[in-house]
């Protein structure tokens, strides 16, 4: 029963998973993924600005990102404001600089600005790749 419910929740969100084991394992990946990637790009600033970055946070950060890109919840948040152009491309750059200076406090705001963009452009790019290498090496 509480299968049935899930796939059909699943479903009706519309993110193009008919298995929510599927989508379980893609987001829970794609954290792992680009919590790391993202641990490495706020080492980096951190050190290189002498600023403290607690890892747990990136972690945080990324899974909350990908439940917002959800399919659904994106769609929401782009009605809200439909009257702004661009509003698809200039979305998800602010939301990641706003999560970023929200679960980073100690960061400067430029630096969260920094961040941000460059995370947003490596899960574009980089994260994809790197789930795409790993998924091959589940047995699924």
């Amino acid at each position: 029963m509480a299968a049935d419910f899930l796939t059909d929740f699943v479903s009706n969100l519309g993110v193009g998973f008919g298995d929510p084991i599927t989508l379980g394992i893609n987001v829970i990946l794609s954290t792992i993924i680009g919590g790391i990637v993202l641990l490495i790009l706020l080492e980096i600033v951190g050190k290189h600005f002498s600023e403290e970055v607690r890892p747990v946070n990136a972690f945080l950060l990324v899974l909350v990102i990908n439940i917002i890109n959800l399919p659904v919840i994106f769609s929401l948040l782009t009605q809200f404001a439909s009257f702004v152009p661009f509003l698809p491309v200039i979305l998800p750059v602010l939301i990641w600089i706003i999560l970023v200076k929200f679960f980073f406090r100690e960061l400067a705001m430029s630096h969260a600005v920094l961040v941000g963009v460059i995370g947003y452009l490596l899960t574009i790019f980089v994260v994809p790749y790197l789930i795409g290498l790993a998924m091959g090496f589940l047995p699924l």
